[in-house]
Formats: C-alpha cells, sequence, structure tokens
C-alpha cells in the first residue's frame, strides 16, 4: 500500500523512469533561468492528474495538474533544478501558493478560489484520503452549542485512559491519509496525550491540532514546534459577546465567567510570539450567518494578524442534529459566495469554506476508542466503519471505498464548496 507520508511521499507512486536529476549543464542557460526548491513543510504526492501537495504551513490542498507537477519532481533535487521560459512562469505559479521556493524569490499571494492549480475541469478524483481526524481526549472545555462531536465525547469521557490512545494511533497508521487533526474534545485539555500523539503520528504524516484556544496551549508549544504542526484555533465572532453564547465554557474545566473569545485570543497571541503557523476556524451557524457580521470577523482576522481562515457550515450532526434552530439559513452557501469574492480585494487572507452539510459523510473521524467512522449520510450519528482488529487492511480500504463520499472529501480540503463537485469514486491506492 502507498503511505502518504512527508518524508516519503515524494517517492512513493513514481512511475518508473519519472525521477528527473538534473545538473547545472543540462538546464537551459537563458538569462531568466528559475532555481526552485521544495519549499520547507510541504508534502505531496502523485496523482493520475499530476500531484496533489500539502503546504503546511497555510494548511492548504493543491490539485496540481501534470506540466506544473513535473516541477515538483525537479525542485525536490537536494541542491534544487533550474528552470526556464513557461516552466519558470509555472514554478513562479507554485512559489506564490508556498509549495515550493524559487530565486529570485516570488512572493506569496493569498488564495481564496479552488485549490487548483493548471488545467482541471471540476474537481479531481482522488487516490487516496486527504485527511484524518483522530481524537486525542473526549473532554473539551466548552459546550458549543452545535458541538459536531458531542456523539463522540460524552459516551467515552469516562474511563478515559492510555490504551485508547494506543488505539487511535494503530488505526490512524492503517489510513493513507497526508495529514492528520488531532483533536477531540480538545486537545489542550490533555496536552500530554496530544503531544504524545504527534510525535507518533509525525512519522507518518504532516500534523494539524485543532483547539478552542480555552486552556493553557504553553505545555503543547514545544512539540508543535518540534514537529512543525499547524494549529487551528476556533473562533465565530468578532464580538465576544456573540462567541461566547455560542460557546459557553464548561466550568467543570474553567473558572465561570471565563470568556471563550478572550482565550481563542490569548492563544492566537501565543502562537504568533512562539512562530507556530495557525489559522483560525469558524463555524457558521444561525449565530453569525449574517453577512455583515461575516465582513466584520474577516476585516478583525486581518487586524490582528491572521492570515488563513477556514470557514465550516454548522451541519445537523451532534447536537445541532437536536437543536435545529442553531443550524444557518438555506442560502448560507450564497453568502459565503460573496463573502469570499469582497476579500478578493480586502486583504491578504487566505479562506476555505468546507460545506459538510451538503456532504455529511466526507470527513473521517478516529473516535476516542480508535473506531474509524463518518457521519451518516442520512440520519444523526457516525457510522463506524472499522474498528481495531476487525478486518485486514484491504477489508479497511474496501470500506472505505464503498462508505466514503470521495467527491465530497475533494470538495472540503479544495475549497470546491463554492463550486459543486462531480460525483466520483476513487480506487484506493493499496
Amino acid at each position: 500500500m502507498r503511505r502518504a507520508c512527508h518524508r516519503r511521499c515524494v517517492d512513493a507512486g513514481v512511475p518508473e523512469g519519472a525521477r528527473m536529476p538534473l545538473s547545472v549543464t543540462e538546464q537551459h542557460r537563458s538569462s531568466e533561468r528559475t532555481l526552485i526548491r521544495t519549499a520547507a513543510g510541504v508534502s505531496w504526492r502523485f496523482e493520475h492528474f499530476g500531484a496533489v501537495a500539502y503546504v503546511g504551513d497555510r494548511d492548504d490542498f493543491f490539485a496540481i495538474d501534470q506540466p506544473h507537477a513535473k516541477l515538483l519532481v525537479i525542485a525536490q533535487q537536494s541542491a534544487g533544478g533550474w528552470v526556464s521560459g513557461t516552466d519558470a512562469d509555472r514554478a513562479a505559479t507554485l512559489a506564490a501558493l508556498g509549495i515550493v521556493q524559487t530565486t529570485p524569490a516570488t512572493p506569496q499571494r493569498a488564495h481564496l478560489g479552488r485549490s487548483l492549480v493548471g488545467d482541471f475541469v471540476g474537481l479531481p478524483e482522488l487516490s487516496a484520503p486527504l485527511v484524518l481526524n483522530c481524537f486525542s481526549t473526549a473532554h473539551c472545555p466548552l459546550r458549543c452549542v452545535y458541538c459536531h462531536a458531542d456523539d463522540l465525547m460524552v459516551p467515552f469521557r469516562d474511563g478515559e485512559g492510555w490504551a485508547d490512545m494506543r488505539r487511535v494511533l494503530s488505526t490512524a497508521a492503517r489510513v493513507p491519509a497526508m495529514v492528520a487533526v488531532v483533536t477531540g474534545g480538545d486537545p489542550i485539555v490533555a496536552p500530554q496525550r496530544a503531544a504524545w500523539l504527534l510525535g507518533r503520528l509525525a512519522g507518518d504524516k504532516r500534523l494539524v491540532l485543532d483547539t478552542s484556544g480555552a486552556g493553557d496551549v504553553g505545555p503543547l508549544l514545544p512539540a508543535l514546534r518540534r514537529h512543525r504542526v499547524h494549529v487551528r484555533v476556533s473562533l465565530d465572532s468578532s464580538d465576544r459577546a456573540v462567541n461566547d453564547r455560542a460557546r459557553p465554557i464548561n466550568p467543570r474545566y474553567l473558572p465561570r465567567g471565563t470568556s471563550s473569545s478572550s482565550a481563542a485570543h490569548e492563544t492566537l497571541r501565543r502562537l504568533a510570539q512562539a512562530q507556530v503557523a495557525h489559522s483560525v476556524q469558524t463555524v457558521v451557524g444561525r449565530h453569525n450567518d449574517d453577512l455583515d457580521a461575516l465582513r466584520r470577523m474577516r476585516d478583525h482576522l486581518l487586524s490582528i494578524g491572521v492570515r488563513h481562515w477556514v470557514l465550516h457550515v454548522a451541519v445537523p450532526a451532534g447536537k445541532a442534529e437536536r437543536r435545529p434552530e442553531v443550524l444557518p439559513g438555506w442560502d448560507v452557501v450564497d453568502r459565503l459566495r460573496t463573502l469570499v469574492a469582497e476579500c478578493a480585494t480586502a486583504g491578504p487572507l487566505d479562506i476555505r469554506v468546507t460545506g459538510t452539510h451538503r456532504e455529511p459523510n466526507a470527513v473521517l473521524l478516529v473516535d476516542p476508542r480508535g473506531q474509524l467512522c463518518v457521519q451518516r449520510p442520512h440520519g444523526p450519528g457516525k457510522e463506524v466503519l472499522w474498528a481495531d482488529g476487525d478486518t485486514d487492511q484491504a477489508g479497511l480500504l474496501e470500506r472505505l471505498r464503498q462508505r466514503v463520499d470521495w467527491a465530497g472529501h475533494a470538495s472540503r480540503y479544495l475549497n470546491g464548496t463554492l463550486e459543486p463537485a462531480p460525483q466520483r469514486m476513487p480506487a484506493l491506492s493499496r
């Protein structure tokens, strides 16, 4: 089976003869030559259409067509490689997205649309998963009114132990995703567990950590720096009162009167100070789906130095399945389209929009007991696809192939919510 590994994925699946070691004397000798190197913190794997790359500092995936993908092979050489002409233009496109570095330097730019580089008709079919979400704890310091993971937290909190962590790790190792998201619950509640999981996942996958920011991120900072983890901090509104009503604290974990908004801002400040790559993620529900409120949030993020923003449309799952009044209006995606279009001139802010409300079974989750799950396509609750020891590797991949919405999976991570993805199913790599 091909593994999506940030140390090995540049070699995985390379066709015979596709690797192109190029000496300087073999390069074009044009005065407009460009030197390209793979950028730090970037993973990629070959696909039938070219390649898919993950840029850790931006927490962005990009599907790349074959003419652009061949440059990744050149860029991975120890000293980089020289290109000219059309390939130099293509290298500049990749460098502007943080995928490669060029000499002369190409400044990075914000990205707002579908995450496609080159010539594509619709979103491509993928050979394997992009992202796997892994629970490090079922405990959380907040009680968000729309909590998607409520059904994966409350029943699992009692008796949480280290044996569960080993099952989570075992399951995660079997899923050929490029990126693992350490989540919960909230990893900030149990930093030792989160650091343990990050350290063991780092050999296989790029890493993201999801947190409310409502707690002390300090104990996690060494692991976040060591493993080059991108941290997503949840914040729903620039209005503290609005945010705190939607994301109230749980007095079991935090003192009464604690503001989830203030805590998130403090965590963002500490991450920036520690030079840990980070972004803000916002759940769009009835509390904040007004376009003016979203504009204020955009402007607020720019004012505090945040450059990466993920917008998740609230879904009728977890707690929100029992409280439909917290869900956004039916035209929420139209409003988000308007917002994103406006942001093209508002400032250097990357924006990704996920529409899990339209593709419910597109997100892969390893629950607190190590079971691989997806949201049910119809009805409440999660569907367990696999449990540790339940079946062999081929059986796991077959269940993924049959039960996951792969077009929705591609759409979620390639910013396809703003334009629907074709309904296609990949033949997963073995």
